[in-house]
């Protein structure tokens, strides 16, 4: 249960994990940093999260065994502010192991934790050239474990220079007790959970509605382009925005949608999709051809065509749906466990 921070002796150590994101669902990764420091405290590990905002979930807030902190984003890599707010979290808290995900915030994060041990997981695929060479490069060699959701984020991260010894490949995954399957009404519905910004492909979603009006077009999420896909949708698309409840709206649908076009680490919303047994239309992006294209329908990105034809097929052969939604569920057990990546997040804790 999160609450204020308080001076507490810690025998074996404490993780603090700097997310550099506003938390806005009670998600996938959400759930595995639960999971994470549920882990952590079997093992004599104390969890502390800085977000830049406080999470929306309650939820989370109240599952979570760990301590919340505020600190504003990084508004650039010499803002005195941000790394002056992390420095004074990692003293309050007595910090051995420091664990940054995103942004500025993970390179101001590396500099304030010196003398403690660093982390880092990169989630999206690392922009090229030189800038991205020279700041990678630079994160590697303050960071004792450069995580990478995914072997095309590994493989950019060695090409930019990260030492490969210091690279560990390891998907997040889901938890699969609470993404499952339900009992479905069979309906025309077609989700895509996924934050509303360039690069994830969210927007085709009205023409794929305007194409398939006999069906219903749910976006789930928040982000910039949320007032461009509400000024675009046709009647039969909803932009619900942000749902803390994406368990039961995954049961509600009949086809998953991953549209992205850009530089997808392994996207969470997809994995949740997998573990609930739905047919998934995706791209062919990062690794899903080569670890999920038996359980998924892959089509070219930016390709609507391709996936108004995919839909349409799953929406009107209900085995074929049935079919390829029962190898997503046994993909997503068998490949996908959280509990992978949170013993693979532990061991090098311990080590």
């Amino acid at each position: 249960m999160a609450r204020l921070w308080q001076s507490r002796h810690l025998v074996q150590g404490t993780v603090v994990h700097v997310m550099g994101w506003v938390s806005q669902q009670y998600g996938s990764f959400e759930r595995f940093l639960e999971r994470l420091a549920a882990r952590c405290a079997e093992e004599g590990l104390k969890t502390h999260l800085v977000f830049p905002k406080r999470p929306v979930s309650e939820d989370f807030i109240r599952n979570v065994q760990a301590d919340i902190h505020v600190v504003p984003l990084a508004k650039h890599p010499l803002d005195f502010s941000a790394w002056r707010g992390l420095r004074d979290v990692f003293r309050r808290t007595n910090a051995t192991h420091v664990h940054a995900h995103f942004g500025l915030d993970a390179m101001i994060a590396m500099q304030a934790a010196s003398g403690r041990r660093r982390f880092l997981t990169k989630h999206i695929t690392p922009g090229k050239g030189l800038s991205s060479s020279l700041r990678h490069r630079w994160l590697g060699s303050k960071a004792e474990v450069f995580f990478a959701v995914s072997r095309k984020v590994a493989e950019d991260l060695v090409t930019l220079g990260v030492p490969k010894h210091k690279v560990s490949q390891v998907y997040l995954g889901v938890d699969t007790r609470v993404y499952q399957p339900r009992p479905r009404t069979p309906g025309k519905v077609i989700l895509c959970a996924s934050h509303l910004r360039e690069g994830k492909g969210v927007e085709f979603l009205p023409a794929l509605a305007r194409n398939l009006p006999d069906a219903t077009v749910i976006s789930a999420g928040d982000g910039p382009l949320r007032p461009l896909l509400e000024r675009e949708a046709p009647p039969n698309m909803k932009v619900l925005g942000l749902r803390q409840d994406m368990p039961d709206l995954l049961a509600s649908a009949d086809v998953f949608v991953f549209p992205t076009t850009g530089t997808e680490g392994m996207g969470l919303g997809p994995l949740e999709a997998l573990a609930t047994g739905l047919p998934i239309v995706a791209t062919a992006v990062s690794d899903l051809p080569e670890v999920l294209g038996d359980a998924m329908y892959l089509i070219p990105p930016g390709d609507i065509d391709a996936l108004t034809k995919a839909c349409r097929m799953f929406l009107d052969d209900r085995a074929a749906a049935r079919e390829l939604g029962d190898r997503a569920r046994q993909a997503a057990v068998e490949r996908f466990s959280v509990d992978v990546a949170l013993e693979a997040y532990l061991s090098r804790y311990l080590a």
